[in-house]
């Protein structure tokens, strides 16, 4: 039997998430689930360690709040394949191998149907893969392993790290870490905030890589490589903090930028994870297509409300909303779809109309279980300015980056760099920038 502990803040999202999924397993489980709402837990180690030294079952289980799983089976085949596996020390769903590859079997970024021989860094597990550590949304513990180790409450006193020292010091004991062939949703939108957003993380970066580099020189976790090196750098971005965006601006900025002044917004093609929701815009519709991508995106409430059809079908009043934007979203269209949303935008809109699109075609499969997720065409800078848009580059230099805008060389964290230093260069001259932010004023008093 499994025993399941979940510290949760949020019964809401709790409720529509995690404890959705929880009622329909059909195998026998014990749920401990500790209310951290009003913050009586100083650190996850101490919240998890509490909730571990109450279980019975066979194995403990440690998940986030915003998990959902996707099958009623899901306890009980993950228990079938944690049974297999030798000198087990932690077990998980995400996680990074000792050569920095990627493993992860989270609906929000599995990519079935993916060639990987176009993405060597990533993998979709089929079976279960031995890794360095894991992403803490999910980590299933022996509870033999649980009594003679615990999270480390003095060193990791925060919200972050814990379960990449729990990893890393299992294998220091002789035993395995794995990621596991279970897929499930994590509904999390902490990926669109800048790096300067998370100082609590680099203070326990600093201590997990302090804490292990006798064995390690160089730690693989979730968010992000720890190295000495890295460490320096990530040091001088959170120093320098906004200063860093006004020489390297990144999309979420641009959009709140453009945005600021925009009370009602309509996000055509939302997903499942916004950057929409870094833009403090107080009422905004979110359009999605691909169910599973909307109900993600309601789940952790990015939108006001939400609609499920397809934006070359949908309709608005004329001017109904201040700004009308498309992410990504006209390379998934034909030339002629595209174009004729573009007209559609700019009738709903009274202020503004943005959108952005890779410079050029950009081959891209229908990853996820997505159909919409191929690529049909691509948009040059040119064809943008003819329609009447502002158009600016972003992502860096074109060609550093290939398929799904992962860097083409490695380590990826250096290029990651080099691409921000050819930013303020592809800003101004967007034909050799790999993603195009364009944008038309429709009131010229704003102009």
């Amino acid at each position: 039997m499994i025993s399941v502990v979940c510290v949760y803040n949020n019964d809401d999202i709790l409720g529509v998430t995690f404890l959705a999924s929880m009622r329909k397993q059909t195998a026998k489980c014990e749920l401990i689930l500790l209310d951290n709402r009003g913050g009586r837990f100083k650190s996850a180690a101490e919240a998890l360690n509490e909730g571990g030294s109450r279980a019975t079952g066979d194995y403990i289980m440690f998940v986030h709040q915003d998990i959902c799983l996707a099958t009623d089976s899901w306890l009980k085949d993950v228990e079938s394949i944690l049974n297999t596996l030798p000198t087990l020390g932690v077990a998980g769903v995400a996680g990074v191998s000792e050569n920095g590859r990627n493993w992860y079997e989270r609906m929000s970024f599995s990519i079935s149907g993916q060639d990987n021989e176009k993405s060597p860094e990533h993998g979709c597990v089929r079976l279960p893969e031995e890794v360095q550590t894991l992403d803490e949304c999910v980590l299933i513990v022996p509870r033999s392993v649980f009594d003679r180790l615990r999270f480390d409450e003095s060193v990791f006193d925060g919200w972050d790290c814990y379960g990449a020292d729990y990893c890393l010091s299992a294998r220091e004991m002789g035993l395995k870490v794995y990621v596991v062939p279970a897929p499930c949703d994590h509904c999390c939108s902490r990926a669109h905030y800048p790096i300067w957003h998370f100082k609590d993380l680099l203070t326990y970066q600093r201590r997990l890589y302090r804490k292990h580099k006798g064995s390690y020189g160089r730690i693989y976790t979730w968010m992000g490589t720890v190295s000495c090196l890295n460490l320096k750098v990530r040091s001088f971005i959170c120093l320098i903090g906004p200063f860093y965006v006004t020489l390297f601006p990144y999309l979420q900025v641009y959009m709140k930028r453009e945005l600021a002044g925009c009370h009602t917004v309509v996000d055509l093609g939302c997903g499942s994870s916004s950057p929409l929701v870094s833009c403090d815009v107080p009422y905004s519709v979110g359009v999605e297509l691909f169910e599973p991508s909307l109900l993600a995106s309601r789940k952790v409430g990015i939108h006001s409300e939400y609609v499920l059809a397809d934006v070359t079908d949908i309709a608005f009043k004329p001017k109904s909303f201040d700004a009308v934007v498309a992410i990504e979203v006209l390379e998934h269209l034909t030339k002629e779809e595209g174009t004729a949303l573009l007209r559609r935008m700019e009738q709903w809109a009274k202020k503004k109309i943005m959108i952005s699109t890779p410079n050029g075609f950009i081959w891209q499969d229908p990853y996820d279980d997505n159909p919409s997720q191929e690529h049909q065409t691509g948009w040059k800078p040119r064809e943008l300015r003819e329609l009447g848009f502002k158009v600016r580059g972003l992502g860096g230099w074109k060609q550093l980056k290939g398929y799904r805008g992962r860097f083409k060389y490695q380590p990826a964290f250096l290029w990651a760099r080099v691409s921000d230093l050819t930013q303020p260069l592809a800003y101004h001259f967007p034909e050799i920038a790999f993603q195009l932010i364009a944008t038309k004023r429709l009131d010229k008093s704003q102009i």
